[in-house]
């Protein structure tokens, strides 16, 4: 029986955005790519995923934001690659409400694949295993096997597909300030690997061993080796990474290849009123949001 005759079901999952908490970008393979560090953490921020393979044919509807033609989303290669994998029938329709900024280094697309990817073997009568589903998530990109994971906090190398899960830090407010632009992935590094600098921004990517994690621990250790050469390009990146830091944020800086910066605050957290102006000025708009300790379940119907 192959895995996606399950009729008339739906699984809906909220695909939570996630962030860099730090960065540290490493020795370049032959193949062009580049070797890192980082740390991941999931945010509340989410798009809502609902997969169904009751119907007829394959569609994708997707609302919210413009993602692009169909055949390059995430999420639809995600459930063609599944549907590969199971061995068929093909059928499979899959809606998402965007509220992840396209282009703004949340992992947006990524999450929405790694939601269909969780969606689809929760409707399977025989699920695929673990290993295959990290193989179709890595190739898929680097932070899909992170998003299918089930770790709120986790410590990713290689490509950032090998991960080591964490503890889970306790939940903070966080702001994002989303510039009216994105920044591709390729890029960043493109821009990083022509500045042949041996030399990162000084990232300690060294978690101290057999210590609870905190907050402060983790603000020590806190950089992105893409946001400088990002910020060449993009000065408005520097003027709210100040902004934030200025308006108390325990770490402040642009999360994977940006455009997107956020703040994480401590305590009672930051006077949203006071730093929409200063964030609104510099042409961004300001999400609040927070940190997760855990990582949304699949809900069938």
């Amino acid at each position: 029986m192959s895995a996606l005759v399950r009729a008339r079901r739906t699984a809906r999952v909220e695909a939570q955005a996630k962030l860099n908490l730090f960065l540290r970008i490493l020795a370049r393979e032959p193949g062009g790519y580049h070797q890192l560090e980082t740390l991941f953490q999931r945010i509340a921020l989410a798009d809502s995923v609902t997969v169904g393979t009751g119907g007829a044919g394959r569609s994708l509807d997707c609302t919210g934001a413009d993602t692009g033609p169909v055949e390059r989303n995430l999420a639809w290669r995600a459930a063609v690659a599944f549907a590969a994998a199971a061995g068929g029938p093909t059928n499979f329709q899959i809606e998402i409400v965007k509220r992840i900024p396209v282009g703004g280094g949340l992992g947006g697309g990524s999450a929405d694949a790694a939601a269909v990817l969780r969606a689809l073997n929760a409707l399977a009568v025989q699920p695929l295993d673990a290993t295959t589903l990290a193989a179709i998530a890595f190739s898929l990109g680097a932070d899909v096997p992170y998003l299918l994971s089930m770790h709120s906090l986790a410590l990713g190398s290689g490509r950032g597909e090998r991960l080591f899960p964490l503890e889970a830090l306790p939940a903070r407010q966080v702001l994002l300030a989303v510039p009216p632009f994105g920044v591709s992935s390729a890029d960043a590094f493109g821009w990083f690997a022509e500045q042949k600098s041996s030399r990162h921004s000084g990232t300690r990517a060294t978690l101290p061993v057999g210590r609870k994690l905190e907050w402060r621990m983790i603000a020590a250790l806190a950089a992105n080796d893409l946001e400088g050469v990002v910020t060449s390009h993009h000065p408005e990146i520097g003027a709210l990474h100040d902004a934030l830091r200025t308006s108390g944020a325990l770490l402040a800086q642009m999360t994977g290849s940006g455009s997107t910066v956020f703040g994480v605050f401590d305590g009672t957290g930051a006077t949203v009123t006071s730093l929409a102006g200063e964030i609104q000025r510099a042409g961004a708009r300001l999400i609040t949001t927070s940190t997760v300790e855990t990582v949304a379940v699949v809900e069938l119907t």
